[in-house]
């Protein structure tokens, strides 16, 4: 298996043939990393396997080969065997043995793309010296929203030493006291008394 994501790879087992495709590994560390970077997955197959002593070579050979527990590119913690993974109490091949990621961390995929690894060593960013223009420079500047598109814009009425103040939407109102809008909006909501020295309410 391969995240797609992340680039993390994870050897591994099933006897359910109907679920290859949908299975998505059990391993400790695997599981940890997908719940972090989602199941995005790839998943490739070795060979399928009907005796248990071709299974078990097969898959010894793949993990020494490809050294799936000390290569930082694959989540593996111990060598697959072909059977029911890794066999509890003191049959387990890591038993009475210490952990060598104890008071340590696995190298993220961004540790793993580290110097001349990372597909943009030595090429210039594209977006270097390009600076998003703003204002009166922004293409958008001055444009409204296309008739029935996003949310609707909200007529407010604004209040102060009793005269009102009518406008079309909520920017519009905050534009005029020079204020951000959710001080209209807290005010409209009861959140707030005043937002920029005016008492507000939504026009109905």
């Amino acid at each position: 298996m391969k995240h797609n994501v992340t680039g993390l790879q994870y050897f591994c087992k099933t006897t359910k043939l109907h679920l290859l495709n949908s299975y998505k590994g059990s391993g400790k560390y695997w599981k940890r990393h997908r719940a972090k970077h989602g199941n995005d997955i790839s998943v490739g197959v070795l060979g399928v396997y009907y005796e248990a002593d071709r299974c078990n070579n097969a898959a010894l050979e793949f993990s020494k080969t490809n050294d799936i527990v000390k290569s930082i590119e694959w989540a593996n913690l111990i060598y697959e065997n072909g059977f029911d993974g890794a066999p509890t109490g003191e049959t387990n091949p890591m038993y009475g043995r210490e952990s060598r990621l104890k008071g340590k961390k696995r190298p993220e995929i961004s540790e793993m793309l580290r110097g001349e690894k990372n597909p943009m060593w030595g090429k210039p960013s594209p977006m270097r010296g390009v600076s998003k223009p703003k204002g009166k420079d922004s293409p958008l500047y001055g444009r409204k929203r296309p008739e029935g598109g996003g949310k609707k814009p909200h007529p407010v009425i604004g209040m102060k030493n009793g005269e009102e103040y009518h406008f079309d939407s909520v920017a519009d109102a905050s534009r005029f006291i020079g204020r951000t809008r959710s001080s209209v909006h807290k005010c409209c909501s009861g959140k707030a008394k005043t937002g920029g020295g005016y008492t507000w309410k939504y026009k109905e």
